[in-house]
This record gives structure tokens, sequence and C-alpha cells, in this order.
């Protein structure tokens, strides 16, 4: 019994020294940063926006507001998608449809890299040139 302590001990204390030398772990917290992607769109039309993500964490996009001409909210409902940019594009990886609200429409965790956010009238429910804003947030 004497020696399955002692044994047990030797490998505890070996396991231990291995470790010691394993580079420290970096828990410096990141400020989340906001982004305002903001304009116009039309009939059929559509709108992207590119932003850099620096760390794997979470990415939150809000489809915030419509509003017309005359700057009444508009409660239609657009396409909203989350991708990569590609040419003069955005290849979405994800894709909803949301009207504006004040709770995120996608939320997800992207590595770190260049991403895209897109809002589009599919289905043509705009009959004016309206104006959007859409939240971004991500570190």
């Amino acid at each position: 019994m004497k020696r399955l302590v002692l044994s047990a001990l030797a490998v505890c204390a070996a396991a231990g020294a291995g470790c010691a030398n394993d580079a420290p772990v970096d828990y410096t917290i990141v400020s989340p940063l906001v982004e305002v992607f903001q304009g116009s769109i039309s009939t059929r039309g559509s709108s992207f926006y590119s932003f850099v993500v620096g760390n794997p964490d979470p990415v939150i996009v809000t489809f915030a507001s419509l509003t017309d001409a005359s700057g009444n909210a508009l409660n239609k409902t657009l396409q909203l998608g989350f991708g990569k940019p590609k040419g003069e594009g955005c290849d979405t990886t994800n894709t909803t449809s949301a009207s504006p609200q004040l709770a995120a429409q996608i939320s997800l965790v992207s590595g770190a890299g260049t991403f895209c956010v897109v809002i589009s009238d599919a289905q043509g429910v705009l009959t004016d040139a309206t104006t959007f804003a859409i939240r971004i947030k991500h570190s």
C-alpha cells in the first residue's frame, strides 16, 4: 500500500513538472466592438457590409430599424444574412427572414477573419426606397 501511494505521488509530481514549461494561458478580456451598418435599399435590392473579427468570439447581428423617406418606421420582413465576402457580394452561410427589432436575429461564434452581413428584399415587399440600420457586435 505504501508503494502505491509513493508511486501515485511520483506520477503526480512528474505530470506537474511537465506542465511547468508550457506557455501561460492568455485570459485577456477583449471588449466587443459594435459597428452600425446603415444605408438604403430599394424594391428587390440588397446591400452588404464587410467587417473584420479579431478573435473567435460571438458575432451578434441585429436588424435594428427600417424607415421610409419620411422617417416613419416600417415593419417589413427582409432577408438578413451572414457570411464571407465574395467578389462584390456576400456569400452567406447563415440566412434568416427578419423584421426590425431590438433582439438579435443572427447569433453565432465565428473564427477570426473577414465576414459580411447582407440585407435584401428578395420577396419584393418594399414599395419605395427605405433606410435601414443593422447593429453588428463582435470582437
